[in-house]
């Protein structure tokens, strides 16, 4: 990659003549043609009535009057205004947010740290905050995931182990401010090739982004409604929080995959002394990812382009609906998401960077393609592969085999640890993957077969590709207009494309390495987005012209008014956004699940029951036992082989006080298509039990879930 000369504002890709109004005209036809498909192609997921609704309605109900008869309280900003309005809850917000900038001050500071000791830390300001960002989370994850498995998790431990390293990084803050006072030889790297911004343009883009920002981040602090973060990726750090360490979940199989950013969650209920009000802290600093994705995709619009491309490249990604929903919602692709675009921005600079910096780079790239992986699975394909070849080439071009080693020695700081801990509680450095290879504890081919049929790799088919590219380009209830709009001008910019291929080559690569490989679950393409993004910002300045500048603004202008409409709607994640967080706590389980909530509610303090065909519960103030659908079914391994009286003898054995089985959770399970559920489980069994007096008659506690008492020996 390199970067943009000033000489680069030449025509050099087809001469003026793509200039030509004749040119301009067939842009702009496409682009309203764009336009009017995306408004206007109905949504997969957003539905009314029973019919698919499509981005034009949004768009026209966004102010009052537009369509006639929509009123102010009818429009969607005045809806959102509704949701901004009950400021009186604000203040139960307050320790969140303190608690969650308490932990992102010590993420920095060890991020800095870390900077120090490779040599890096007098870069500009803001690269140095945004990458001692992604350095000191990952830091963050792995001083947890230590300290949790000696058993030091308590809130006393967490509290002043955060605060030691902020008074060692305000310590040498003070130091070299000292060294400058005295006018001692204190160099920092000059910004070169970032490109100034005018105040206008910077408050201009604050007005932009700023609803999104401040949306995400008070709807990351609501109690979550996601299936899939209060089965593991809150549950998970709860456990861990209630037992005072980490160590292996035989019942919850997702809590053994890389948990980085679930070790977020995990400090911040520790800070807070409280498993509840620790998970909002945790949800806070996942949101806190977005903005500083958009930091890193601003620094590589603004060096390899142009103040328009970074204003650009920053707006549309941060207004992306995606970026919203994954902010609100607990998912690790938010996260994700920014350790991709770090990785391009470091990656390209790296490229460019001098002999004596260049393997230094090189292993912080290592720790942030490891900190990728650290987060998910998937990012082995994504970031380690295509950022290890980008260094192996580096290497070749600079003849050294220290870039090389530097990178691998990086991801092996990062991932070394998870992988250990797998080994130590499996017998597999990446379980549940590579059964065939490495085997695994509580793990069997049935098990692994299973596995394979939910998460395996989909047929390949001409039509099914089609559909995806369509829907990853624009089809997508969350995907932003903008990008697709934009992104392809890219190639028609300007001056030296290098980087336009580099970054347009990663995002076919996560493409159609998503498509090819995996279950084509939809969050699993989006670390294309931050590359996307880039695009799009490059390909809005690939011309200069009143005519196209109007026309840019004219996208910009429907595309984020109807993302931002769609954003403040309950489509893209739960949005009472100023409600009352102690009337939520008991209000949303209620919402999501009425029986399993009245079990929460009706049970006696002292009871801990065990729950058959349902793992979403996080929100139980009960110790329970429970199993995820991938896990032995608990209640069949207490049950099988065994007499009548010698199930209740274990039953009571392990504490177990109540039985609830929620039957249409194991239909659902069941169902043609889904993950399907152990044909042991009959309502035979259960009333087996009850007849022999090991459990009492059932009691209803919804349509189809029924609890019984485990009775005492006679």
């Amino acid at each position: 990659m390199s970067t943009v000369s000033e000489g680069a504002n030449r025509p050099t890709f087809v001469g003026r003549f793509r200039e030509t109004w004749a040119v301009l005209a067939v842009i702009a036809v496409v682009e309203l043609a764009w336009l009017g498909w995306v408004l206007n192609e109905p949504l997969p997921n957003a539905k009314a009535g029973g019919e698919a609704m499509r981005r034009s309605y949004f768009l026209w109900r966004l102010f009052p009057e537009v369509v006639p008869g929509v009123t102010w309280r009818e429009s969607f900003l005045g809806l959102a205004a509704k949701e901004l309005s009950h400021i009186e809850n604000l203040p139960q917000r307050i320790p969140i947010v303190l608690a969650g900038g308490f932990i992102v001050l010590a993420g920095l500071s060890i991020g800095s740290l870390i900077l120090r000791a490779v040599g890096l830390h007098r870069r500009p300001p803001l690269e140095r905050f945004m990458i001692a960002y992604g350095l000191g989370m990952t830091g963050l994850g792995l001083l947890c995931l230590g300290s949790g498995r000696l058993g030091w998790l308590n809130p006393r431990t967490a509290r002043i182990g955060l605060l030691l390293p902020i008074v060692a990084e305000i310590t040498l803050r003070l130091r070299d401010w000292r060294r400058q006072a005295r006018e001692e030889s204190f160099e920092t790297i000059p910004a070169a090739q970032v490109k100034t911004v005018s105040r206008t343009s910077l408050l201009g883009l604050a007005l932009v982004v700023g609803p999104f920002l401040i949306a995400m981040a008070l709807a990351s602090m609501l109690p979550t409604i996601d299936f899939d973060a209060i089965e593991y990726h809150l549950q998970g750090p709860k456990e861990y929080f209630l037992a005072g360490r980490i160590g292996f979940l035989p019942h919850n199989v997702y809590t053994s995959m890389p948990f980085n950013v679930e070790m977020l969650h995990l400090l911040g209920m520790n800070v807070m002394g409280d498993w509840w009000r620790g998970a909002l802290v945790g949800q806070l600093l996942v949101a806190s990812f977005a903005p500083m994705a958009g930091l890193a995709i601003w620094l590589a619009a603004s060096r390899w382009g142009s103040p328009r491309a970074a204003w650009v490249a920053t707006a549309v990604y941060l207004t992306t609906p995606w970026i919203y929903r994954i902010a609100a919602i607990p998912y690790v692709e938010g996260p994700l998401c920014y350790y991709h675009a770090a990785l391009l921005w470091a990656a390209g600079t790296a490229w460019g960077a001098s002999d004596k910096a260049r393997a230094r780079f090189w292993l912080v790239i290592g720790i942030l393609a490891g900190g990728a992986m650290a987060i998910k699975y998937t990012a082995l394909i994504s970031a380690i592969i295509p950022f290890g070849a980008v260094a192996l080439a580096a290497a070749w071009k600079g003849r050294s085999a220290r870039i090389a080693i530097a990178y691998v020695a990086g991801v092996a700081v990062v991932m070394g640890p998870w992988m250990v801990k797998n080994v130590v509680d499996t017998g597999n450095p990446v379980y549940p993957l590579a059964y065939r290879i490495f085997g695994g504890r509580d793990w069997d081919g049935a098990r692994e077969q299973k596995w394979e049929n939910a998460h395996g790799r989909k047929p390949i088919e001409a039509r099914a590709m089609a559909e995806a590219i369509v829907d990853v380009s624009g089809r997508s209830d969350w995907q932003s207009p903008a990008l697709m709009a934009l992104a392809p001008l890219a190639f028609l910019r300007r001056g030296p494309r290098r980087v336009v291929w580099a970054t347009g080559g990663f995002v076919l690569y996560v493409f159609l390495t998503w498509w090819l490989l995996t279950h084509r679950l939809d969050r699993f393409w989006l670390p294309l987005l931050p590359g996307l993004a880039l695009l799009a910002g490059l390909g809005a300045d690939w011309t200069r012209g009143t005519f196209w500048s109007w026309l840019l603004g004219l996208i910009l202008t429907i595309s984020i008014a109807t993302n931002f409409a769609y954003c403040s709607t309950a489509l893209a994640g739960l949005n009472e956004w100023t409600g009352d967080l102690l009337q939520m706590r008991t209000g949303v389980p209620k919402m999501l699940n009425p029986p399993l909530a009245r079990l929460d509610a009706e049970l006696p303090p002292e009871a801990r029951p065990l729950l058959i065909g349902q793992a979403a519960v996080f929100h139980l103030s009960h110790p329970v036992v429970y199993n995820t659908v991938f896990d032995r079914e608990i209640f069949e391994s207490i049950d099988r082989d065994r007499l009548p009286e010698e199930v209740g003898a274990e039953l009571r054995r392990r504490g177990i006080t109540h039985i609830y089985v929620d039957w249409h959770e194991i239909e659902r399970y069941r169902a043609p298509g889904n993950y399907g559920f152990t044909d042991y489980m009959t309502p035979t069994r259960i009333e087996r039990l009850v007849r022999a007096g090991v459990l009492s008659e059932s009691r209803s506690l919804g349509p189809l879930q029924d609890l019984y008492t485990v009775l005492s020996t006679k």
